[in-house]
């Protein structure tokens, strides 16, 4: 097998065995969102725009998916379903305030053009905070060599970092360049 596909192998792998653990971070996310949007229902909030560079926003972005990983990682999943919970109850609180003070425009102005590629790249890099009871449940349940797990998991999981982490990025250059000024 040539290192393209082999790479492309792990790929697919690891994109099969996160789906579930995205879906369960995905699933806290929508709960916790519907939980803000409830909680902010009849809440007034006023808009202060505010022009930020792209990487302040990137900073407070990437550590606010570096630390649902890690704290993810050291607790076994419980810290990052905490920044799940607490991430989708601000936004659900903000977006049913903002509704309530000005409507649709601001969000889909705002919000929405960047919103897509910030939570899916948050949602992925929770995924990842998951992943260790995923690399020990798989361990303990197969008979393949450890040290291949090691080398198949590492590479997947670095790739997928990659990809959040670009994602984080491009959403950060949309809020920063495109969302202020829509």
């Amino acid at each position: 097998m040539q290192k393209k596909e082999k790479l492309r192998v792990v790929i697919i792998k690891t994109i099969k065995e996160i789906k579930p653990l995205f879906l369960i971070a995905l699933m806290f996310y929508g709960l916790s969102l519907s939980v803000g949007i409830l909680i902010g229902y009849n809440k007034d909030i006023k808009i202060n725009l505010t022009k930020l560079t792209f990487l302040d926003i990137f900073k407070n972005n990437i550590l606010t998916c570096s630390k649902a990983l890690l704290f993810g990682i050291i607790s076994f999943g419980i810290g990052t379903t905490f920044y799940v919970i607490y991430n989708g109850i601000t936004l659900g609180y903000i977006l049913a305030s903002v509704y309530n003070s000005y409507g649709w425009l601001p969000i889909i102005k705002y919000i929405l053009p960047h919103a897509i590629f910030e939570i899916t790249g948050f949602l992925l890099f929770s995924s990842l905070g998951y992943y260790p009871l995923k690399v020990v449940y798989v361990i303990s349940k197969n008979s393949m060599n450890q040290q291949r797990h090691s080398y198949i998991y590492l590479r997947g999981v670095l790739f997928l970092i990659f990809l959040a982490t670009v994602l984080v990025a491009f959403a950060a250059i949309i809020e920063s360049l495109v969302s202020y000024y829509a």
